[in-house]
């Protein structure tokens, strides 16, 4: 059985899960060697199915090549029980999915807490995958543990089901304007809904609004804006990241051009798949009055949220307003050579290099990603300041996330620093 991604894939060959697929407009950075994009699931887990490459291939256990110190943590586990070179064979639940490129059990067992069907979790080491080789094996039963080298077996935390959300009604110079963008037919449109309904990520802001390529009606009394581009784009560059910048040049242009950021002090992007606490970011923002806008990242600024002052979309909106017909920043597009850029880098250069926003203060709370170096990330503990953790794909790993952040002991955050 196929699935959707519960994350997406990080840049480097061991450190993420899943690739986007080659239409997602979002800033995505994958590995060029991280072929996996899904694998299929199974009864039992003596036998391998994965696809790669649009092929289809068996992987016997007795193939693996197994390697010496099959695992040791770096850093405080937070699963359940594990066990190395161990083995959970479950012939029973019927249920299982396998995901290619998990460079750590750790990861695993975190996909495991996220799945509410998963009962217990194998990590292959090498499973013989170009570039990072390890796969997770998530099962719906137990199972009955077997001696395997090369392979980690455990169970999944208890899961924390996520209740309510802190609220903190905006003071002077925070109010926020926030918005994602939407693609139509995928699970964004449920992760929408379910933060709606529960009135968390941007929901929780002073101002909201979704945009797609399409009119669609996300819950009742919440339509998308419809902006000039189908969505699609390639992946390219260093980092294989979305080459999305004309997406993003054609939604600000909407954006802009609607001024509902106008009336409020800050405009911020969040994507559907980060799990976004704007109690959190009032609380930063109070270090950050004046500022043109925050880099979220020592790398340069990344997509998954984006936070902006008024005084640089007025800047941005003025240049929109040089260009022959308004629909794209005059001096950045005409002074930047951009064609393998993303959207939150032609954003960051345009801003600082040439229309001048400034300053620009470096803040490591707004988001929590692999990309960025923030460890154990799929945990979403690691801190109870931490504005965002991406990428969690589906509503019950969003969820998950959710639980866990709000969960967090002060103790548990300053381990994982």
């Amino acid at each position: 059985m196929m699935t959707t991604s519960i994350w997406a894939n990080t840049d480097s060959d061991c450190e993420g899960a899943l690739s986007p697929p080659a239409s997602s407009p979002h800033g995505v950075k994958t590995s060029k060697l991280a072929l996996g994009l899904m694998v299929l699931g199974v009864v039992g887990a003596a036998v391998v199915f994965s696809t790669r490459s649009n092929e289809t291939s068996r992987l016997s256990i007795d193939d693996l090549e197994v390697k010496a110190a099959t695992w040791a943590p770096d850093f405080p586990s937070q699963c359940g029980k594990t066990e190395v070179d161990v083995e959970y064979k479950d012939e029973v639940s019927g249920w299982g999915i396998n995901y290619d490129h998990i460079p750590t059990p750790e990861m695993c067992c975190a996909m495991c807490q996220g799945e509410p069907k998963c009962k217990a979790y194998t990590w292959v080491k090498n499973a013989g995958l170009d570039g990072c080789p390890s796969q997770c094996w998530l099962k719906g039963g137990n199972g009955i543990p077997v001696p395997a080298p090369g392979l980690v077996s455990g169970l999944p935390p208890p899961r924390k089901h996520f209740e309510s959300v802190p609220t903190s009604p905006a003071g002077e110079g925070n109010s926020l304007f926030c918005f994602s963008l939407m693609v139509p037919g995928t699970d964004e449109e449920k992760l929408l809904t379910w933060q709606h309904k529960n009135k968390v990520s941007i929901f929780a802001c002073e101002g909201v609004a979704i945009y797609s390529s399409k009119r669609i009606t996300v819950v009742p009394g919440v339509t998308t804006t419809v902006i000039d581009s189908d969505l699609k784009c390639e992946f390219g560059g260093d980092s294989q990241s979305a080459l999305n910048a004309w997406i993003f040049i054609a939604l600000f242009h909407r954006l802009l051009d609607d001024g509902l950021y106008k009336s409020h002090d800050w405009t911020v992007k969040a994507d559907p798949d980060a799990v976004f606490f704007p109690n959190r970011l009032r609380t930063v923002l109070r270090d950050h009055q004046g500022a043109g806008y925050i880099n979220n990242c020592k790398y340069g600024m990344h997509g998954p949220i984006e936070v902006f002052s008024k005084h640089s979309m007025d800047t941005l909106a003025a240049d929109y307003g040089k260009s022959f017909d308004g629909k794209a920043p005059k001096s950045c597009v005409e002074g930047m050579d951009f064609g393998l850029w993303g959207e939150d880098m032609f954003l960051d250069q345009c801003l600082s290099k040439i229309l001048h926003v400034s300053p620009r203060p470096l803040e490591t709370r707004l988001m929590c990603e692999a990309h960025c170096d923030c460890p154990a990330w799929y945990w979403c503990t690691n801190g109870t300041d931490r504005v965002s953790f991406h990428p969690f794909k589906t509503v019950d790993a969003y969820a998950t996330c959710m639980g866990n952040a709000l969960g967090t002991s002060e103790a548990q955050a300053l381990r994982l620093e």
